[in-house]
């Protein structure tokens, strides 16, 4: 056999393996992990709340400050927002309202028309033309006023020294004045206050692995691809503002308010360990990663003023 023989045979011999190979890579694919805090297309200049939506989620969704955006809509704190409700994401003051359809007037009342009559007239009488009732408008009649009688008071003729009741072989106690009643200092409606920031101490890693992809770029954030079991821990305090569907892709997210300037967020495909209101420490267990292809995956950011930052800056090397 000579070696054009040879070289044909090893090019066949590789076409025929390479679809196992290629078979092969494609059974075990990398998880995924893409940025999830995006949002398509441009932002609108009105936005309708839909369910599950806060503020706080809205203002995160088009990386606005939450206190410009109540302030621009008139919403009061603890900033609380209904379904279907419309708030101006761009220019200053509310949108305003639907308008209301027009409703005609009514049509005012035709006046009567005369019926005339056929009768014949007998020979020799004047012909008499009826006239139209007079219109008779009650006039009010006043009610005769009715003076009170005086009362006479007879003077009581002076009484003799009370004596005291014979006392019952059972007393009845009396009660004991009630206390007045004291107001919630904490209505179910108020938020826990948070510091005006955070510390530089007052932070912490999410998690210890390293990231699979950080900040910069079309990145707000820190992706991770955890192992199953991993426990993400809350990197600072703070009380949490909006634990709902997750935005951009992810299934569920979490936002703490840690500052009146930071919002720090987390991104998981596993129910969390929180709910809106809570008041979470440094360190506390918000989620713990799940198996399978997306259930390890995490993302991590850090809103300053509305506006992503580098995590790093914050959480050190």
């Amino acid at each position: 056999m000579n070696g054009r023989s040879m070289n044909a045979l090893r090019v066949v011999g590789l076409c025929a393996t390479l679809p196992l190979v290629l078979a092969a890579c494609l059974a075990h694919p990398p998880a995924p992990v893409s940025e999830r805090s995006l949002v398509d297309g441009p932002m609108p200049d009105v936005y309708a709340v839909q369910k599950y939506d806060t503020l706080y989620s809205v203002a995160w969704r088009y990386e606005l400050d939450v206190v410009d955006l109540a302030a621009r809509n008139g919403i009061k704190a603890p900033y609380v927002i209904k379904t279907g409700q419309r708030i101006a994401l761009t220019g200053m003051g509310p949108p305003p309202p639907l308008p209301k359809p027009a409703v005609q007037p009514a049509k005012p009342p035709e006046p009567a028309t005369p019926v005339a009559t056929d009768r014949p007239v007998e020979p020799g009488k004047a012909v008499v033309t009826a006239k139209a009732p007079p219109v008779v408008v009650p006039v009010p009649v006043a009610k005769p006023l009715v003076v009170p009688k005086p009362t006479v008071t007879t003077p009581e003729a002076p009484r003799s020294t009370p004596t005291a009741p014979p006392q019952s072989a059972d007393p009845v106690p009396t009660a004991p004045p009630a206390k007045p009643a004291v107001a919630d200092p904490t209505p179910a409606s108020a938020q826990p206050e948070v510091p005006p920031t955070v510390t530089d101490g007052g932070w912490r890693r999410p998690v210890a692995a390293k990231p699979v992809r950080g900040f910069g770029g079309s990145s707000k954030g820190l992706d991770y691809s955890l192992r199953t079991g991993t426990t993400i821990q809350a990197a600072t305090s703070g009380v949490v503002v909006y634990a709902g569907p997750g935005l951009g892709g992810f299934r569920h997210l979490v936002i703490v308010k840690a500052s009146e300037r930071h919002l720090v967020a987390y991104g998981v495909n596993v129910r969390p360990n929180v709910k809106e209101g809570d008041t979470v420490r440094r360190g506390d267990a918000i989620a713990r990663a799940g198996s399978g292809a997306t259930g390890g995956q995490f993302h991590f950011e850090v809103r300053d003023r509305g506006k992503p930052i580098d995590p790093n800056s914050l959480l050190g090397s």
